[in-house]
């Protein structure tokens, strides 16, 4: 292989012994495992011809890795799709043109049923996991967590959806589990679901986007696998037939979207959903196994958070978790980003659980919000 090598930021997960570099967009499905040596072989390619790599390694090291290495691993990248090369650019392009047309299910058969009669049992079935009647809001946080490891959360959300009229729009926002180019993206494409696509309304978000200091329409692949919007939409499509949507994911806070958000509301009214999970604890992110001191801690540190999100505090919500959010509460980018709007709003806390992941030990906190 000749030339400079260009790389894509890759996802990467450690595993025993070394780790595990994907494609972040999950365009190219196949991950690669690197040693810790790999991985630096690998930070070293970008920009760099595969002698300019040679060269570096030795000087820092001593050590000539031999040249077949290099290539191998270049191969190896350009298969797991970091390696930008032509083919990859294309295939890259080809997924990012399918997705401003539309937004296919990707969860359907997994998370929930594929046939509209099977997700309308299965949403009425969510629903009657929670006793409770629900309450009319503007403004609406719920989980994005797998529905059946928090089913009551999923079931108050329903119940609030009941309580309140169908909006004109929806503005649904979500964590971006995947690189953003900008704080936060849309995507104004037909997000299908098992009732119906849900379309986008493209005047509130044009007039969205008119307003930030940045294109929103910036990462089309970031919304290929996000599950942050399509398990809520589900929901939201079962009980709206009609409202229209506006897909945000917010991947860095700021508080542009909020103030902007505001502004537009005021001329395209809806509901704002905040879809959005709480506390992440356990082996699987860092922690000991999960114990009653570290689930205690978990629960304390969700429902202070939520409560003072329903007392209409943000600011103050967000200070409860200090600076370093010690159970990695996930909506803090997105509440933080949407302070503006959600300031001096109060409302009800209706459903909470930390559920546990058997398997690692670990645990995710959900809850329903009213506001």
């Amino acid at each position: 292989m000749k030339g400079r090598f260009r790389l894509r930021q890759p996802q990467i997960a450690p595993i025993a012994g070394g780790f595990l570099v994907s494609d972040p967009y999950g365009v190219y499905e196949k991950p690669l495992a690197l040693t810790e040596g790999g991985l630096l072989l690998f930070s070293l390619l970008d920009g760099k011809t595969l002698e300019e790599v040679q060269e570096e390694v030795f000087k820092a090291h001593g050590v000539l890795v031999p040249r077949k290495e290099l290539e191998d691993l270049a191969k190896a990248l350009e298969e797991a799709g970091l390696l930008l090369t032509e083919g990859v650019a294309q295939r890259l392009k080809e997924e990012e043109e399918k997705l401003r047309r539309e937004r296919p299910m990707r969860l359907a058969g997994l998370s929930y049923p594929k046939g509209e009669k099977e997700a309308r049992a299965f949403l009425e079935a969510f629903r009657a996991a929670y006793p409770g009647e629900g309450r009319r809001a503007e403004a609406l946080l719920l989980p994005h967590l797998e529905p059946a490891r928090v089913p009551e959360a999923y079931g108050a959300a329903l119940a609030v959806l009941e309580r309140t009229p169908e909006p004109e729009r929806v503005y649904l926002v979500g964590v971006a589990h995947r690189p953003l180019e900008e704080r936060a993206a849309a995507l104004p494409v037909p997000f299908h679901t098992p009732f119906g696509p849900m379309e986008p309304d493209l005047p509130a978000l044009q007039a969205l986007d008119a307003l930030l200091p940045y294109e929103l329409f910036n990462t089309p692949l970031a919304f290929r696998e996000e599950h942050s919007l399509e398990l809520p939409l589900l929901f939201l499509k079962g009980r709206y037939g009609r409202a229209r949507l506006v897909p945000l994911l917010v991947g860095r806070r700021g508080p542009e979207l909020g103030e902007a958000l505001k502004v537009v509301l005021g001329e395209y009214p809806g509901l704002v959903v905040l879809a959005v999970d709480l506390s992440h604890v356990g082996p699987r992110f860092g922690d000991p196994p999960l114990g009653r001191p570290l689930a205690e801690e978990a629960r304390q540190r969700d429902l202070g958070f939520l409560e003072r999100l329903a007392q209409g505090e943000p600011e103050a919500a967000l200070a409860f978790l200090g600076p370093n959010n010690p159970t990695r509460i996930d909506a803090t980018e997105v509440v933080a980003s949407l302070a503006p709007l959600l300031r001096g709003r109060k409302g009800e806390v209706l459903a909470h659980r930390l559920d546990l992941e058997a398997p690692t030990l670990s645990a995710v906190g959900a809850g329903t919000l009213a506001l």
